[in-house]
């Protein structure tokens, strides 16, 4: 959705096209331009020029993302991208009329933040970023600032993701922001503009798995908003810059709104977590280290039940459990994660714990929070390093005094269910139960997949990440796919997948299930009509996680 600055048309997407309702009359107009195709939204895709005539919208055309303006007013198609090596998206306005867009390219192995002159198609490159070993890192689109004149962004320039300003005349980058810490909340998260010469932004400075809010200025100047006493992210500021509103979550406390008023110290609650009725306090998290290979130290957070009233504190041969995140560029925290799928996630940990399980959250290599680094440190694999760390996570809780040592099990989402899937082929001895959830099996049949329906072949760095395409680094692509060692599977596994799943395609439990039917392996599947990659339906979240319960009472005690 866009609004005109007078707030008199809406401009919006009806079967794919851009459609402009004004409030004046009584019907909307749909225009006759390219669709918008079939690729996962963005941040930004639609936005109005000025002079609150000319539309800027995101469409797909030669197999990729293109950006359009159009003129309201004739319905004329006046610029369009024509790149077929790029996925260009997120338009925005500059304040001196140029078009803002955002491009990655060349296999994902290029990204550019360009400007471009409507008139006349003239471009500047504001930011490049290449990286052909590894595929782009940064993430999150641009913002403007309130007057046209700047953009900022979180950039890994010096190995850790930090604020930068770019000056749109001259094209002059400046580093607000330094240190051994991400100044980003979540992988996408974008600094925010407070006014014309400040921004907010959500950092790990204090704390690697907690997230507090600050501001800082065109010089480089900081100052705390929002004390990291848990995770805070998503700041948005108000007009006129005097409030901040941002979701909150820590270890007592869900996910929540809260409202700020910058020159007060507590907080308003718009919305209010449930766990305060709970009918006993959450088990506090504790951070824990253990070493994985090639030298790297994982992090995870540990729920010890002997904290709570439920278990005695010398109780000893409980099961334990290892939560495994997606992404993977994702993290988990000190608490409660923000999000809904991790914070659901947390949630059944918790629950877990009270019933006497010891439950551990691997923070494995891949993921946001700890540098470029170990975001890099998948490069050239799938499947094989990161998957150590989750073995190491478990190993870890197999030699704790109060673990069974035999009854270990773990569960995990998208890439976390392509985990127990890979896990159970490759290291066979490693959990005792597998819980997968929506996880990828076969990873040529995914890309070819997500090519034509997630995003664009330009944009996709899976063939760089894993060495080659399928024709040319044929071994690193099956012996990343968990189908490639289904002979080996000998622990008992548990599978569910939403048939509209929009990010990994339920034909991926198809392989599984096909190929599992043939070994003969104890396996248990069910595919939800209908259901999206995270569940929408409660009812469907109650049925899964009472099997997954079900199945870890079974195998586990």
């Amino acid at each position: 959705l866009a609004w005109t600055d007078d707030g008199r048309r809406l401009a919006f997407y009806r079967d794919g096209r851009p459609t402009v309702l004004d409030r004046a009359q009584t019907s909307d107009r749909r225009f006759d331009v390219p669709e918008r195709g079939p690729f996962l939204g963005e941040r930004e895709m639609l936005s109005w020029g000025p002079d609150d005539r000319r539309l800027a919208y995101r469409f797909v055309d030669f197999e990729t993302t293109q950006v359009g303006v159009i003129d309201a007013e004739t319905g004329e198609m006046v610029w369009r991208s024509r790149h077929r090596s790029y996925a260009t998206g997120d338009p925005q306005w500059l304040g001196d009329g140029r078009l803002l867009v955002d491009r990655s390219g060349e296999r994902g192995t290029v990204r550019e933040v360009v400007a471009v002159s409507v008139a006349d198609g003239t471009e500047r490159v504001l930011y490049r970023e290449t990286d052909r070993e590894h595929g782009t890192y940064s993430r999150g689109a641009p913002v403007v600032s309130p007057d046209g004149e700047r953009i900022a962004l979180a950039l890994p320039e010096d190995g850790w993701e930090h604020v930068h300003v770019i000056a749109v005349d001259s094209g002059d980058r400046r580093q607000l922001t330094a240190g051994d810490f991400e100044d980003k909340g979540l992988a996408d998260s974008q600094p925010r503009w407070l006014s014309t010469s400040e921004l907010v932004f959500a950092s790990n400075r204090a704390d690697p798995g907690r997230r507090g809010i600050y501001a800082v200025d065109l010089q480089g100047s900081t100052r705390s908003l929002v004390a990291p006493t848990g995770t805070a992210v998503h700041p948005r500021p108000s007009p006129d810059g005097s409030r901040l509103a941002y979701v909150y979550a820590d270890p007592t406390v869900g996910p929540e709104l809260r409202l700020s008023a910058l020159d007060r110290e507590e907080p308003r609650r718009i919305t209010h977590s449930t766990v305060a009725d709970w009918p006993t306090d959450p088990i506090e998290p504790e951070r824990v280290r253990f070493d994985s290979v090639d030298g790297l130290e994982i992090e995870g957070y540990l729920l010890d039940p002997r904290a709570s009233d439920a278990v005695d504190s010398d109780a000893a041969d409980l099961p334990a459990v290892v939560w495994v995140h997606g992404g993977p560029m994702r993290q988990m925290r000190d608490g409660w994660h923000p999000s809904r799928s991790y914070g659901l996630a947390y949630t059944f940990q918790q629950y877990l714990a009270e019933r006497g399980y010891v439950c551990l959250s691997v923070n494995y290599r891949g993921g946001i929070g700890y540098g470029a680094a170990f975001r890099r440190a998948l490069a050239g694999t799938r499947g094989d390093r990161e998957m150590a760390d989750i073995v190491a996570g478990a190993e870890y809780l197999r030699e704790l005094d109060a673990v069974d040592a035999d009854a270990v099990g773990m569960w995990g989402l998208s890439y976390g269910g392509y985990a127990a899937l890979q896990l159970l082929g490759t290291h066979p001895e490693a959990f005792d139960v597998a819980i997968n959830l929506a996880g990828l099996a076969d990873l040529e049949l995914y890309r070819d997949w997500a090519e034509e329906n997630k995003y664009p072949a330009a944009a996709s760095s899976m063939a760089v990440r894993l060495g080659g395409e399928p024709w040319e680094a044929t071994e690193a692509w099956e012996q990343a796919s968990p189908v490639t060692h289904v002979e080996n599977y000998d622990t008992p596994l548990y599978s569910f997948h939403g048939t509209a799943d929009r990010y990994v395609n339920f034909e991926q439990l198809d392989c599984v299930v096909d190929a599992l039917l043939e070994t003969g392996a104890d396996h248990e599947w069910e595919y939800y009509p209908d259901e999206t990659h995270v569940f929408s339906n409660r009812a469907t979240w109650e049925r899964v996680l009472a099997t997954i319960e079900a199945a870890f009472d079974e195998h586990l005690r």
